[in-house]
Order: C-alpha cells, then sequence, then structure tokens
C-alpha cells in the first residue's frame, strides 16, 4: 500500500512537473512570436518609410517641373500682343481682358490665366472664377513679383487647393500695367502619378478634407481623413482604423502658416503582414509537434517504470 502511495504521488509531481514545462514552454512560443510580429511591424513601417520618401522626392520633382513649364509660359504670353494692346488702352474693361485670356486659355487646355491689377487685385481671369476680385497684394510671390524683371514662381492656397503658379509684371516702357499669372493647380493625375512611381497613396491636405488623393480605396481615403483631421508633419507611424493598420507619413508643404498644407501618404499593413504569418504557424507547427513527442514520450516512459 505505502509503494501504491509513493508511486502515485512520484506520478502527480512529474504531472505538475509536466504541465509547468508546457506552460514555460507554451509562453516562451508565445512571446517570441509576439516579438517576432513585432519586429516584422517595425521593418514593415521602416520599408514604408523608405518608400514615403521616395514619393516626397517624386512628388516634388513632378512640382519643379511643372513650374518650370508654367514660368516658361508666363514669359511667352505676356508679349501676346492682344494682351498687352488691351492693357495699355486707358480705360479697358474687365470683359475684355477676360474674353482674351479666354482665348489664350483654351489654348493651354489646362489651369487658369488671371491679370492682377498693379495693386495685385484680380481684374480678370480664365478658369478661375473663385478668385475674381480677390487681393493678392499680401502674397509672398507678389512681393517678390515686383521687384522682379523675370517671371517667378510660387506657391498658393486657395480654396483648399494647393496651386502652382508663375507671375510676371506686364510693362509699358518702364511703368507696370498688370501682372500676368499663369496657375495649375496640384490635381489627381500629378498624385497618381507619384502613387505609380513610388507604390505608396498620397493626398494633398490643403484645407479641412484632403484632396486630391490618388487613390479610390474607402478605406485610404478614410485615413487621410484622419490625417486632416490633425495638425503638423510626422515621420513614418502606424494608424488604426476599422481593425486594420496603416503606416502613414505626413510632411509639410511650402505655404503660409494660416495655410500650412501638408503631404500625406499612406499604405496598409496587412499585405506585408501576411508574408510572415507563415513563419508564425510554422513556429506553432513546431511547437506543436515537440509537445505531441515529449506526451508520447513522457506517456511511454511511465508506462515502463508501472
Amino acid at each position: 500500500m505505502t509503494a501504491l502511495v509513493r508511486r502515485v504521488s512520484r506520478r502527480r509531481r512529474a504531472g505538475v512537473a509536466y504541465l509547468s514545462i508546457f506552460a514555460v514552454m507554451t509562453l516562451l512560443v508565445a512571446l517570441w512570436a509576439s516579438v517576432g510580429i513585432r519586429r516584422a511591424e517595425v521593418a514593415v513601417v521602416a520599408s514604408a518609410s523608405e518608400d514615403f520618401g521616395r514619393a516626397r522626392v517624386l512628388f516634388d520633382r513632378l512640382r519643379a517641373r511643372t513650374l518650370a513649364s508654367l514660368m516658361a509660359q508666363c514669359r511667352v504670353l505676356v508679349e501676346d500682343p492682344r494682351l498687352k494692346a488691351s492693357l495699355a488702352t486707358e480705360g479697358v474693361d474687365a470683359a475684355t481682358v477676360t474674353d482674351i485670356l479666354g482665348d489664350i486659355n483654351r489654348l493651354r487646355r489646362n489651369g487658369f490665366l488671371l491679370v492682377l491689377s498693379a495693386e495685385a487685385r484680380v481684374f480678370a481671369e480664365a478658369g478661375a472664377d473663385e478668385l475674381r476680385g480677390l487681393d493678392l497684394s499680401a502674397s509672398s510671390v507678389m512681393s517678390r513679383a515686383r521687384g522682379a524683371n523675370d517671371a517667378v514662381g510660387g506657391t498658393w492656397v486657395i480654396g483648399g487647393k494647393l496651386i502652382d503658379l508663375a507671375v510676371t509684371s506686364v510693362r509699358f516702357d518702364r511703368s507696370v500695367l498688370a501682372y500676368l499669372v499663369v496657375g495649375e493647380a496640384v490635381d489627381r493625375e500629378l498624385v497618381q502619378a507619384v502613387e505609380d512611381g513610388a507604390g505608396v497613396a498620397v493626398a494633398v491636405v490643403a484645407g479641412a478634407e484632403p484632396g486630391p488623393v490618388s487613390t479610390a480605396e474607402l478605406e485610404l481615403r478614410a485615413v487621410f481623413s484622419i490625417i486632416a483631421a490633425g495638425a503638423g508633419a510626422r515621420p513614418a507611424h502606424v494608424v488604426e482604423r476599422g481593425g486594420e493598420r496603416y503606416a502613414t507619413a505626413v510632411f509639410e508643404l511650402e505655404g503660409t502658416p494660416q495655410t500650412h498644407p501638408r503631404l500625406a501618404m499612406a499604405r496598409a499593413l496587412a499585405p506585408q503582414h501576411r508574408r510572415f504569418e507563415p513563419a508564425a504557424w510554422w513556429l506553432w507547427l513546431i511547437y506543436g509537434i515537440v509537445l505531441v513527442g515529449v506526451t508520447l514520450g513522457a506517456a511511454y516512459a511511465s508506462h515502463v517504470r508501472s
């Protein structure tokens, strides 16, 4: 009877030991898997950060190309004889100048044209009804244009749009009659080119709502709305929405302190995480095989002893 009690006691102690070992092994495997997933996410965000940097460079290059084209157009269009003759005519009305700008802008097929008075108020426009009558005298671009002998480039943020433009003075002898502005808003075509080139969704945030946005995916557009509700620039970080996680980054763009336009980027983490899922499954599979092997070995050893 005493031997039986001792045998049962040994089995209980062995069972407790095995359960303790299993618990520790399970904890270690779970911890290892958790650390692996976290490291994988850090690696994915770091990879996205590199792509975000490339997207920013591409965005700046495309805008620089647009600005160079606008400045070249501005130098040519300011010499248009109809425009110059009309502005040199005393008492010319805005409708006449607007008709001339409309004819010229139809040939451009994109963007807008403005004629500003010598005081930098919008006198006539083509393709920009919302700018009619606007006073732009406080613009930093106009400050530079007043003292320049050539076209100058710059950026405006008007009506939630980021606008690249070139300005030059219309002169008669040495007198400044007006200013010609050739402008083009940053549009979806440009941000789509950035997404195609860098592989990340892109949005310009220059108002309460993001726009233009390169992607049509509703989930990513919702992420950009979250970014638009915030403020300032942020390096690559993770945003969670609807149970999904996204790598995002926000860059400040040139503008006034009041407008602070930003360039936002986002990429879903789920596709990259799926690459690491097989490794986690293999880890648990190996652990399961080891666990079954240890259990069978312990059962066999116990049977032999008995």
